[in-house]
C-alpha cells in the first residue's frame, strides 16, 4: 500500500518551540479536545468556547483548538486535485473566477462535511483562535515538498498559521499535522503528528516558505 505524508521530510526528534513550556501538561487541553468529536461548525464562538473556557493558560486553550481541528477535519484529495488541475492550466481572469468559486467549495465543504484543504485548516484554526481571545493568523506560501523552489515566482499553495502565546509569535502547521493520503485509494487517512504543533522555525521553514521570503510575517 502506497502512503505518501503530508509532510515526511523530519524524524521524530525534530526540536519544536513547545519546548518553551516545560511545566504545562497539554493531556488535560488533549482530553477536552476529544470531548467535542464532530462538533458542528456552524457556530464556532460556542465551539471555541467549549474547548477553552476551562483551561487558563493561552498555549493549553491553543492546543486544544488545533488538536481539535487536526482530529477532526479531513483532507480532501478531491478538492486537491482539482484546484491543482484548474491552477495549472488557467491564467488572468479565468483563474481569478476560479479561485473566487473554489474558495466556495471550501469553506462549503469544510462545514458541511468537516473537509477541506490546507486554506480551510489555516481558516478554522484563526478563527477558533479569535473566538479563544487569541491572536492568531494565516499566512500563505509554498510548501517545499512538492518540488517549489524559494526563488521560483509561482502561485502559492499552501497556507498555516502563526500563533502568539504570551506575547511570542509561534508557527504551525494544521494540515501537515492532520493525517496522511493513501494515493493508492485516493483517500485521506488521519494520522495526528504532533510535530508541525509549534515546530522550530528554523525546521519549518526547510519545507514551507511564506511569500514575504519569511516562515513568520514581519511584526
Amino acid at each position: 500500500m502506497r502512503f505518501a505524508m503530508i509532510l515526511c521530510l523530519f524524524g521524530c526528534s525534530a526540536r519544536a518551540q513547545v519546548t518553551d513550556f516545560p511545566a504545562t501538561d497539554f493531556s488535560r487541553a488533549d482530553s477536552i479536545a476529544k470531548r467535542y468529536t464532530a462538533h458542528p461548525l456552524t457556530d464556532l464562538k460556542t465551539l471555541a468556547d467549549k474547548l477553552t473556557c476551562a483551561l487558563s493558560t493561552e498555549q493549553e486553550k491553543f492546543r486544544a483548538i488545533y488538536k481539535w481541528v487536526c482530529s477532526n477535519i479531513e483532507a480532501d484529495y478531491y478538492l486537491l486535485t482539482l484546484n491543482k488541475r484548474n491552477r495549472t492550466k488557467w491564467k488572468g481572469a479565468k483563474l481569478a473566477r476560479w479561485n473566487k468559486k473554489f474558495n466556495r467549495m471550501v469553506f462549503d465543504k469544510l462545514q458541511q462535511e468537516q473537509k477541506t484543504v490546507c486554506t480551510g485548516y489555516a481558516y478554522l484554526i484563526r478563527e477558533l483562535s479569535f473566538h479563544a481571545g487569541l491572536s492568531c493568523e494565516i499566512v500563505n506560501g509554498y510548501a517545499r515538498h512538492s518540488g517549489i523552489d524559494k526563488n521560483t515566482v509561482g502561485i502559492t499553495n499552501h497556507s498555516w498559521n502563526v500563533v502568539q502565546l504570551n506575547s511570542k509569535w509561534y508557527v504551525c502547521d494544521a494540515t501537515w499535522s492532520s493525517g496522511v493520503f493513501n494515493l493508492d485509494a485516493h483517500q485521506f487517512v488521519k494520522k495526528y503528528d504532533d510535530r508541525y504543533f509549534l515546530m522550530e522555525p528554523s525546521l519549518f521553514s526547510q519545507s514551507h516558505y511564506a511569500v514575504n521570503g519569511l516562515v513568520m510575517k514581519d511584526r
